[in-house]
């Protein structure tokens, strides 16, 4: 048997801790310990999914930005109960405009963001930086 060759269009990896490892690719922010084994308990999600392929992402304390094309989605690790055990990641913040093209230029400290008209690619930009998240894990 052929062994399969899977690859991931990885868009961010960080060790955030000792033994904690997160990983982004596509769609999904996953939380994994150094084997690349989900790391997940009762109070943190250990995979977060969202609508969109990710194309930057900041990882905050105890949340992610995840940008991509028309704009950004905060969501939570903690895992809010919905019953039956399950739980829900919780998105704490939203931007989405479809009008608009969003690029991250930086996000070492502080988050700074490129806006320009979808329909227009030469048009002036307008600039951004987001206040009140600051990356924590490098």
């Amino acid at each position: 048997m052929t062994p399969v060759n899977l690859q991931a269009d990885v868009v961010y990896v960080s060790q955030i801790d000792r033994d904690t490892i997160i990983v982004c690719y596509d769609n999904v922010v996953k939380v994994v310990n150094m084997q690349g084994r989900l790391k997940s308990n009762r109070k943190q999600a250990a995979e977060l999914h969202f609508d969109f392929n990710v194309e930057h992402l900041v990882c905050l304390q105890d949340s992610v930005l995840a940008f991509y094309k028309h704009g950004m989605q905060g969501r939570s690790f903690r895992a809010n109960e919905v019953g039956c055990g399950s739980s829900v990641d919780e998105v704490t913040q939203e931007i989405c405009d479809k009008t608009r093209i969003f690029r991250v230029l930086g996000s070492d400290r502080v988050v700074a963001l490129e806006s320009r008209p979808a329909d227009e690619s030469a048009a002036a930009s307008n600039l951004y930086i987001l206040t009140g998240h600051e990356n924590s894990y490098g």
